[in-house]
């Protein structure tokens, strides 16, 4: 018996002993899942790995934009000029004359369309990117950027038929010019914020996207686009000011109409609207990102 004993527990440590010693060895990499990274920085570094996912997606909005269009990309250039015309004409007679206005208007048409549809196209992608989310894994952020990408794109190009009216109006052609892509790049962050919250929303209210087209409408009208903030009364532009879009109208708006840089604290005012929205908004989405993985 006793040797009956003492071979039992030898056999037992021959078993054991190996794989206490493993769990034990630094060597032996242990799962853990409560080790795995904050949704916040995990999003982020899915978002990288499928980098290549973002720039195919938005080549592929840019193609399914244009098909089947007889202008093609004619149209990102001739869209912008024809609302511009028709605005001018109309609203020439109700401010005061504003010299080289079509400039003035079609500098902040631009930004507001890019603005509109890019946070548009953000809700629409990523709830419909819920199917495609069921049968392989893919960060749901990946289509936001994507489409942020496809109407900077149409943005960049929209900057032609401007540099056309600035030349015909006579506008100054000056250095600040260059700062315009620190501008569209700012405007850029703050619409991916601006989306990625909304679409967050959609998740948990189905009829969101009408909501925000609505709320997009009075932006636009509480947004000097159209009008020139003088022509507010006085005690009412203290709020326009508050406008975030106000603030990044001047940054892209001044080099264009007026040849001026914008001033240094306009800049800073600026870069903490953009990225402060965009890390509200990036917190928010990957805070309730599993919530679209319940949305019927």
């Amino acid at each position: 018996m006793q040797q009956t004993r003492e071979q039992g527990e030898a056999s037992a440590t021959s078993l054991d002993g190996p794989q206490a010693g493993e769990m034990a060895s630094p060597d032996v990499p242990i799962y853990d899942s409560a080790a795995q990274p904050h949704p916040f920085l995990e999003e982020w570094q899915e978002l990288w790995r499928y980098r290549d996912l973002v720039f195919q997606w938005s080549g592929r909005n840019i193609k399914l934009r244009y098909k089947r269009s007889a202008l093609g990309v004619l149209w990102t250039l001739l869209e912008p000029l024809m609302l511009m015309l028709i605005l001018t004409v109309v609203f020439s007679t109700v401010f005061r004359p504003m010299e080289g206005f079509p400039v003035y208007l079609l500098a902040g048409l631009i930004l507001f369309d890019f603005f509109n549809r890019s946070t548009l196209l953000i809700v629409e992608e990523i709830i419909a990117s819920q199917s495609l989310a069921e049968r392989v894994h893919v960060p749901r952020s990946a289509f936001a950027v994507a489409a942020v990408l496809t109407y900077l794109t149409h943005w960049v190009i929209a900057h032609v038929p401007l540099l056309a009216i600035m030349l015909f109006f006579g506008r100054p052609l000056s250095f600040a010019l260059l700062t315009l892509p620190l501008g569209l790049l700012l405007a850029a962050l703050f619409a991916l914020g601006v989306g990625l919250i909304v679409a967050t929303l959609g998740a948990f209210f189905h009829d969101i996207r009408l909501t925000y087209q609505v709320l997009l409408t009075g932006w636009f009208y509480a947004t000097p686009v159209i009008y020139p903030l003088d022509v507010v009364p006085e005690g009412m532009q203290v709020y326009f000011r508050l406008n975030p879009m106000y603030v990044l109208l001047r940054l892209v708006r001044q080099p264009v109409y007026d040849g001026a840089m914008p001033p240094a604290s306009l800049w800073l005012a600026g870069i903490a609207i953009s990225v402060s929205t965009l890390v509200l908004g990036w917190w928010t989405f990957t805070r309730w990102r599993n919530a679209f993985d319940y949305r019927r």
